[in-house]
């Protein structure tokens, strides 16, 4: 940083009166003064969160140390329009963050995930399929005038993708890392040299509309053959003819055929990805990762020759973190992650 040690000494001093970092217990010297390691408080800094999906809302507050603190799940009619479900939204994050008695000046912000494409930067979703109330609607002005604070909103995929990057699961991966949700629809984010990998206005990678076959079948968002119209869930257990009623069912009893072609689908993706931008390490999330193992083997088996960069045949494909609290943990990093590379 160019400083001296007489200067980091004083921010140090200041940032640990402020009640931003803490000391932890002091290391073994092998000589001299014992150094004192500092760590920052993992209540510093708090986050507003909602993760929006195809299946209704979950709302919480995080601290930037990891912890939920609180979180509820709010249940929206998919006939509703995109505006009264805003305005039931901002309701419930007014009414969360008052009662939460935390510092307002602790308070970086919200952070809100949804299902892409999406522009970040303008803070509108754009059109996402089977998302048809949400189309075109402005999440980010009407929230942030109603809170009074700053409100960021993220594909739900890229948000995920750049929680379980720095995650200790995934500290293996090099610098390029490729994460998948499957649940309603197929969404994905990359994550390139250590860094979220967006475009201009922050649009990031959309893999479920990248084409597997171009004579295919078309797609909401007017291309044809996306990965999403076979891949995503309920397309796959469409194609099964409707007899199973989940894909936890499919798994369950032992439908082979079923899984394979996933993992045929899937593979065509993450070849396409893996030979343009040459990703180290698959994350497979949502639904998707009940019987990992199985569908994980096939997949693998499905990319066998099918790479092209050197290095590829070693490509690693794991199970996203999951558990309770991760959607609202995935929408906080985006408050945090906004914060820290300021």
């Amino acid at each position: 940083m160019g400083l001296t040690r007489a200067w980091i000494s004083m921010i140090a001093d200041e940032l640990l009166a402020d009640g931003i970092l803490e000391e932890r217990p002091q290391l073994t010297a092998q000589r001299g003064r014992a150094p004192t390691p500092l760590a920052l408080r993992g209540d510093a800094y708090f986050a507003g969160c909602a993760a929006i999906s195809r299946s209704g809302c979950r709302i919480g507050i995080v601290n930037i140390g990891g912890d939920v603190l609180a979180e509820k799940e709010i249940r929206t009619d998919c006939a509703e329009g995109g505006s009264e479900k805003l305005a039931l939204l901002a309701d419930a994050l007014e009414k969360m963050l008052a009662g939460a008695g935390l510092p307002e000046n602790r308070i970086l912000g919200v952070g809100v995930s949804a299902p892409g494409p999406l522009d970040a930067e303008e803070g509108r979703i754009l059109n996402p399929p089977r998302f048809d109330a949400w189309h075109g609607v402005d999440l980010v002005t009407p929230l942030k005038a109603r809170l009074g604070i700053p409100v960021y909103l993220a594909n739900l995929a890229t948000a995920c993708a750049v929680y379980c990057y720095h995650r200790p699961e995934t500290a293996d991966s090099d610098n390029y890392l490729l994460l998948i949700v499957n649940e309603g629809g197929v969404g994905s984010g990359i994550i390139s040299q250590g860094k979220l990998l967006h475009s201009a206005g922050r649009f990031t990678s959309e893999l479920g509309h990248v084409s597997i076959d171009y004579r295919g079948r078309p797609c909401p968002c007017g291309n044809t053959g996306c990965l999403e119209m076979y891949a995503a869930i309920p397309r796959i257990l469409e194609e099964a003819g409707g007899r199973y009623a989940s894909w936890r069912d499919a798994v369950d009893r032992g439908a082979d055929d079923v899984i394979r072609r996933e993992a045929q689908y899937l593979a065509a993706g993450i070849a396409a990805a893996v030979n343009m931008i040459n990703v180290d390490t698959v994350l497979l999330a949502g639904d998707i990762l009940y019987g990992f193992d199985r569908l994980s083997t096939e997949i693998s088996a499905a990319l066998s020759g099918r790479l092209l960069p050197p290095g590829a045949s070693s490509l690693r494909i794991l199970p996203a973190p999951s558990g309770a609290g991760i959607d609202i943990l995935c929408a906080g990093d985006i408050v945090f992650s906004r914060f820290l590379t300021m």
